[in-house]
C-alpha cells in the first residue's frame, strides 16, 4: 500500500506543481502581442504644398465657444403663421410629441 500511496503522492505533486504551466492563457495580454491589423503602407499621391494649403484653409478651432452654428435656412412662414398652424393642427387632433416618450 505504501508503494501505491507514494505513486499517488508523486502524481498529485506533479499535477499541483504544473498548475502554473496550464494557467497561461492562449492569447497574449493587451499590449504584449504584435498588432496584426495594421494597414498597408502606400506612397501618398498628394503633394506637400496641397496639404499645407488645405491645412491653411481649414484651421483648427481653438478656445472656448469657437464652434460656429450652421446658418438657418430662410423660411417662407413667419413665427405667427407657424404658431397658428400648430394651434390648428392641435385642434384637429394632432398630438405634439413632448416629454420622455417623444
Amino acid at each position: 500500500m505504501t508503494k501505491f500511496n507514494a505513486s499517488i503522492a508523486a502524481a498529485a505533486a506533479a499535477v499541483l506543481l504544473s498548475g502554473n504551466a496550464f494557467a497561461a492563457s492562449l492569447q497574449p495580454a493587451a499590449g504584449e502581442g504584435p498588432f496584426f491589423n495594421e494597414t498597408a503602407l502606400a506612397a501618398s499621391s498628394v503633394q506637400r504644398q496641397d496639404v499645407r494649403a488645405d491645412a491653411a484653409r481649414h484651421l483648427p478651432a481653438a478656445g472656448e465657444l469657437s464652434a460656429q452654428a450652421a446658418p438657418a435656412a430662410p423660411t417662407a412662414m413667419s413665427r405667427a403663421e407657424v404658431r397658428a398652424a400648430t394651434r390648428e393642427a392641435i385642434a384637429r387632433g394632432y398630438r405634439v410629441a413632448v416629454g420622455e416618450n417623444a
